[in-house]
């Protein structure tokens, strides 16, 4: 089986990697920054094409890691070639062009796995076991935290869109996936405490937000991007029966003020490919079984859009100082 892998920044590179070592996988890639494909095949031993279309040529699967900007294309490509696609998150910054892009997708009739990792993290499959099961009992709340270790540079933020539609994205699809509920209204407030290249590009560094779910179910969300101690990204589920965590480890960067309390992490996780490592061999894992016909597509398109739609309310909630129904956005 021959998987493509466009794009070989540092998450198309992670996914190229790791399809490497899978049995019966061979890895072919594409970047137009040449140096970044050669690193690619030096370190995973994948073969390196000269453009998109002798992937396509080639690949009975393909993994989209470009820039953003290019999903919508990358994916109709892929749509004309009838091959299944993991396609980063978002699949675009807009919700017109996003449901465009999915109803292409759509009519070809091929599969589509959103990069939604946090679907394949041990603790948030087991808390979504847990919910299911009932072992969790009615659920209550739920608290997500998501804490860079240190910001982007600049130049990523030109084409992020924001902090909601970038980071928090993650969020939005892992509360709607843990709970199985819709978000219907969401309330965001945000600061400038970081950097002030985040309010030359008309976004935020330090954020909270309050969502309300189907039912009544309350939800919590803080980020920030830059966290002193490490990469702090984790969500804790409260039920009635039971309250758990995924993300709280050894290595999580917190310490306990309170004098008989943990210190502080011996290794803390400095950035994503550490903290979801295992959740990115299993989301490509997963891919590589449901292009097989041996696993079911556990992060389909449509979650794209959902995610995507709470974010663009986020946005809206933030720049108009109010709570924001999803039902206020439509493509």
């Amino acid at each position: 089986m021959i998987v493509g892998v466009l794009g070989v920044g540092r998450i198309g590179a992670t996914h190229a990697a790791n399809l490497a070592r899978l049995s019966g996988v061979e890895v072919a890639v594409y970047d137009p920054d040449a140096a970044a494909a050669e690193r690619t095949v030096a370190g995973t031993g994948a073969r390196a094409l000269p453009d998109r279309e002798a992937v396509l040529g080639e690949a009975d699967a393909l993994v989209i890691a470009t820039p953003t900007a290019n999903h919508p294309d990358d994916l109709a490509a892929a749509a004309a070639a009838a091959v299944p696609v993991l396609c980063e998150k978002p699949i675009s910054l807009g919700v017109a062009s996003t449901a465009a892009a999915l109803e292409v997708v759509e009519r070809a009739g091929i599969e589509l796995q959103v990069g939604f990792m946090r679907r394949f993290d041990a603790g948030f499959v087991e808390i979504r076991r847990l919910v299911e099961s009932g072992d969790l009992g009615e659920v209550y709340l739920v608290r997500a935290a998501s804490h860079d270790h240190v910001p982007p540079h600049e130049s990523y933020l030109d084409q992020s869109g924001s902090v909601y539609r970038d980071m928090h994205i993650h969020d939005f699809d892992a509360i709607r996936w843990l709970t199985g509920r819709d978000v219907l209204e969401v309330f965001a407030a945000g600061s400038v405490l970081v950097d002030e290249m985040f309010r030359r590009h008309g976004d935020v560094d330090t954020t909270a937000l309050v969502l309300v779910l189907e039912g009544g179910v309350l939800a919590s969300i803080t980020g920030a991007r830059a966290n002193p101690l490490g990469y702090d990204h984790r969500t804790e589920v409260i039920g009635s029966r039971d309250a758990v965590c995924a993300g709280w480890t050894e290595r999580t960067p917190l310490r306990s003020a309170d004098p008989n309390g943990a210190g502080g992490p011996a290794d803390p996780y400095p950035a994503f490919p550490e903290r979801f490592g295992p959740a990115y061999r299993a989301e490509v894992e997963a891919f590589v079984a449901l292009c097989r016909g041996d696993g079911q597509n556990r992060s389909p398109g449509r979650t794209a859009l959902e995610a995507l739609r709470v974010a663009a309310a986020a946005d809206r909630s933030l720049a108009e100082h109010r709570p924001v129904a999803i039902s206020e956005i439509t493509p």
